[in-house]
């Protein structure tokens, strides 16, 4: 009997450093997706990922110095769209993160993310340091640097 890969939220801060391998921590948040792409790791995350990702690729590819030419932002994009990423977004998850949003201070797309964390009993990871020093003290919030998926 096989056992069922690790569950973890991700946010577009993990994600994204999948894509732009210069970000800081995308070492770490490379080998979490080989635990993904190896079955060790299941990854959940709210719809609004799927723009939240891609608008960082989009401004990659911008400016006088732009960090992706535009037909590499248009494959990462891709890249992205065919991880198959369990996505999650309901009626109910938007009007628990209301209340999660006032008391923590996060932005409301942040705390849809610790929503969905609380509600699967998952670990939520991020590699945005304002948003984990504001969240921290919540039970399901992990550092990026921090965390090791279980077997590896």
């Amino acid at each position: 009997m096989t056992q069922a890969p690790e569950g973890l939220v991700v946010d577009a801060s993990v994600a994204v450093k999948w894509l732009l391998t210069d970000e800081e921590y995308a070492d770490q948040a490379a080998r979490l997706l080989t635990a993904f792409e190896d079955g060790r790791l299941s990854f959940v995350a709210p719809e609004h990922i799927r723009y939240e990702v891609p608008s960082a690729i989009t401004v990659a590819t911008r400016g006088r110095r732009p960090r992706l030419t535009e037909e590499q932002g248009r494959e990462a994009i891709e890249e992205f769209l065919a991880l198959g990423i369990r996505l999650v977004g309901d009626d109910d998850l938007v009007r628990a993160a209301y209340p999660l949003a006032r008391r923590s201070g996060c932005a409301f797309y942040d705390a849809l993310y610790l929503t969905l964390a609380e509600r699967l009993r998952l670990p939520f990871l991020t590699a945005d340091r304002r948003l984990y020093e504001r969240v921290r003290q919540l039970p399901h919030v992990r550092w990026i640097k921090d965390y090791a998926p279980a077997g590896g």
